[in-house]
Order: structure tokens, then C-alpha cells, then sequence
């Protein structure tokens, strides 16, 4: 079963459930406690009138037959003999078999309901011998129908006022938590967009709470790190600037010594300048045009381009380094296949795409190229037999400097740009593109264009 990982929810349960337990137990104290005082609101009542009652024949006033027998305020009482044969009296409880117990105010159950009884035992009048028994017996059936009445009335409130308690609650909630609601949203959008100028947004009157100081303070985060990612950027655009003016010295200088060479040390040593000054000259180039995109200062002219024709393009200049290898290339493209894009930029995005699979394919091994409608997005695929990627690098390859394994990197002049390159190309025409691979049966890119 998945658990509730919403803090609203969560707090709201834990708000009702406390509310629950704390109605509950009031509204028991409460009842019990009224009970209590019902019933000994009667027993006072009880007593009251036996003691009354008792007072008048112990005065011998011999009227108090006529007094008990009609009067409304003893209505509770009745007078039995000594014996406990029944005298005089109102109430028409069956209590006679009860036995006598002076002075003691008590519970009775009679055919299955509660009274309670007080007697007292007094002299008789003159003229009588023995003495009386004084019994008052009042019904609390009434006191619990009245119980039984509140709990029902807690039955049917308890529910409502706990629906209240959770609607109150997770609105309460909610208001306070929409702070992090605004940082939640601030976060996925920097993410999704790759937009660190963002900031969450602070309302000038809230509050200056927790979460208020917590926006603060990511807001003042954000501002570091933008700082630093624009100076890192900065860094590269001027160190790239920097470098291309003694590179092209480099590279030059190295052609001439390669065509100066009289023998084949010099020629080996001047061909080694002249390769890695090739190398740094396009990792310097990677750099710029990335650079160029971080300042979104980099040209772009959207066209009406053929897919397939990039394709040819792709493959006819990559086709020498295929064939030193034994790789095939195998294309699958329909004549109608037309995007919306930068000609030189996709076109880059794909040989760079292709080049990778030769590098790392297999010796007789193939590239499959293929592209097709989607709908109202085009689908450009890429896949080779290769030595494939294993999945703990498959998030991290479009990292820039991002190498699996420097040996083999350094075998083929990779320098970690282009992976990083094609993805800004893909993301500057609002595309997207994803990889699949496993180590040792190949990888596959796809790229996905919208019209």
C-alpha cells in the first residue's frame, strides 16, 4: 500500500485524529459527570422529602396521611407499617418487596428499571403502636433517557464536527504550506527550463515566518549560484577567445614543420603537433559554441530542412573513417521527411551522433539511421552495435567534460563536449532526445523534433 507523503495530509489526519480522541473524551467526562450529578440531584430530592415527611410525624401531626397522600411535593413518598405493609403514599412503584435499609440513599432495579430509594424509620403518632417506615423512590430512567438521547446526539454531531475539523484544517494547512508550494513550483521550473534566473516568489506582506525566511534564503542561494555559473561561463568564453589566436599559431607552424620535414622523426613529431593542435582546436570550438548558447548569443535560423539530405550529407563525410572500421551504414528514410531547424546545427547534432558510432562500434559492425512521422513530431533515430553504455553513465553522458573511461576517450581524441554539444543543439530547436544502451549490444539516440 502506498503511504501519504503529503505533509497537508498528513498533518490534517494527525490534526483530526487528536481532535477525535480529545472529543471523545470530553464529551464522555462530560456525560458521565452529568449523570452523576442527576442522579445525585434525585437522591437530595429523595431525601429532602422523606426527611420532611419524617419531621411532620415526629411533630404528631396526625394530618400528615391526608399531607402525603395529596400534596405535590411529596409526591416520592409513601408510609408503611412497621411490618412493611403498605400505608399511605402517591408514587405507584411495585417497591414494597424491597427491603428496608435506614438512612441509606441507593440504586434499585425494578422489572428492569433504575430507582432510587431512601428510608427511614420513625416512632408512630399517639395513639398508634409500632413505628413507620418513611420510603422516597424516584425513577432515573429519565436522567438515562437523557443519556441515551446525548449519545446519540454525540453520534451524529461527532462525525460532522470532525468533517469540519478536517476541511478547517487542511485549509488552514494549505495556506500555511503555500510558501512551499511557490518553492516547489520556483524548483521544477528552474529545472525543466534551465532557467536559474527564476526566483520564488515573496508576497511584500506575508508574514515574516519560518517559511518566509526559508524563501529568503533559497532565493539568496539562487543568487550565488547564478554568480557563479555566469562567471564560469564568463571564464570559458574569454579563456576559449583567449586560446584560439595561439592555437591557429600552433597549428600553422606545425603544418609548415610537416612540410619542411627531411625525415621521418620530424615528420612523425611535426604530424603529432599538428593532431593535437586539431584536437584543442575543437575542443576550443566546442567551447565557444556552447558558450555562445549559455549567452543565447548563438545564431540560429530556422528553415525547412530534409532530414534525409542531412543524413547523406552525415554519411558521405564520415564515410572514409566507417570504412576503416568495416562499418556499414544502414538508412531508413522517407523522401517526405522535412523539420523546422538550423541546417548547420542539426546537421552537426547528427554527424556528431554518427561519428560516436563509429568510434565506438564494433570492427564490421553497422549504424542504423532511420527517421519517420510522429504524429505532429518528426523522430530521427541513431543506433549502432557497439560496445554499448552501462546504465550508471546513461544519466551522466550529457554532462559537459563527462568521460566514461579516459583511456578509451583518449584513444579516440574525446574530449567530453560532444554529447553535451548535440543536447544544447536538440534544446535550442525545443526538441528532445533520449538514450538507450546496454554494455555490449550497442546504443541508441533518439531524437525528437516538434514541427
Amino acid at each position: 500500500m502506498k503511504r501519504i507523503t503529503s505533509i497537508k495530509t498528513r498533518i490534517t489526519i494527525w490534526y483530526t485524529t487528536l481532535m477525535f480522541i480529545l472529543i471523545v473524551v470530553v464529551l464522555s467526562l462530560v456525560g458521565g459527570l452529568s449523570y452523576q450529578l442527576s442522579i445525585d440531584s434525585i437522591e437530595k430530592d429523595v431525601i429532602l422529602q422523606v426527611t420532611q415527611v419524617t419531621e411532620k410525624l415526629s411533630k404528631r401531626q396526625t394530618d400528615i396521611f391526608d399531607l402525603v397522600d395529596n400534596k405535590e411535593e411529596f409526591k416520592n413518598v409513601s408510609i408503611y407499617g412497621a411490618g412493611g405493609k403498605y400505608i399511605v403514599g402517591q408514587y405507584i412503584y411495585d417497591v414494597s418487596n424491597i427491603p428496608f435499609e435506614e438512612g441509606v440513599p441507593r440504586k434499585e432495579s425494578i422489572n428492569g428499571k433504575e430507582y432510587i430509594v431512601y428510608d427511614i424509620r420513625t416512632p408512630s403518632p399517639p395513639r398508634m403502636h409500632g413505628g413507620f417506615w418513611i420510603r422516597g423512590v424516584e425513577s432515573v430512567n429519565s436522567t438515562m433517557l437523557l443519556g441515551k438521547s446525548a449519545i446519540i446526539i454525540m453520534l451524529i454531531l461527532i462525525p460532522l464536527i470532525l468533517l469540519l475539523t478536517a476541511l478547517g484544517g487542511y485549509y488552514i494547512t494549505k495556506r500555511a504550506f503555500r510558501p512551499v508550494n511557490n518553492i516547489v513550483k520556483t524548483a521544477n521550473e528552474i529545472s525543466s527550463q534551465n532557467d536559474i534566473k527564476q526566483r520564488i516568489e515573496i508576497n511584500p506582506d506575508a508574514k515574516q515566518d519560518e517559511l518566509h525566511n526559508l524563501s529568503l534564503t533559497l532565493n539568496h542561494m539562487l543568487d550565488k549560484i547564478e554568480n557563479l555559473i555566469n562567471q564560469e561561463k564568463q571564464f570559458t568564453s574569454d579563456a576559449s577567445h583567449e586560446l584560439r589566436t595561439p592555437i591557429s599559431v600552433i597549428l600553422a607552424q606545425g603544418e609548415y614543420l610537416l612540410e619542411i620535414a627531411e625525415n621521418e622523426k620530424e615528420k612523425e613529431l611535426a604530424k603529432n603537433i599538428v593532431d593535437k593542435a586539431n584536437q584543442v582546436s575543437k575542443l576550443v570550438s566546442r567551447l565557444l559554441f556552447l558558450a555562445r548558447i549559455d549567452q543565447n548569443r548563438q545564431k540560429f535560423n530556422k528553415e525547412k530542412v530534409d532530414v534525409g539530405v542531412l543524413v547523406d550529407i552525415a554519411t558521405d563525410s564520415l564515410r572514409t573513417l566507417a570504412e576503416q572500421k568495416g562499418i556499414l551504414f544502414l538508412t531508413n528514410i522517407p523522401d517526405d521527411i522535412i523539420v523546422e531547424a538550423d541546417e548547420a546545427l542539426l546537421l552537426s547534432a547528427i554527424t556528431n551522433l554518427i561519428s560516436n558510432g563509429i568510434k565506438y562500434g564494433k570492427e564490421s559492425g553497422n549504424i542504423v539511421i532511420s527517421a519517420s512521422k510522429c504524429g505532429e513530431s518528426t523522430e530521427i533515430v541513431i543506433a549502432d552495435n557497439g560496445i554499448g553504455i552501462s546504465g550508471e553513465h546513461l544519466d551522466k553522458i550529457w554532462t559537459r567534460f563527462y568521460r566514461i573511461d579516459d583511456v578509451r576517450n583518449d584513444e579516440y581524441g574525446s574530449n567530453g563536449l560532444g554529447l553535451s554539444m548535440v543536447k544544447s543543439i536538440i534544446d535550442l530547436h525545443g526538441g528532445k532526445i533520449s538514450v538507450k544502451s546496454e554494455l555490449g549490444s550497442g546504443t541508441e539516440f533518439r531524437i525528437l523534433l516538434n514541427e
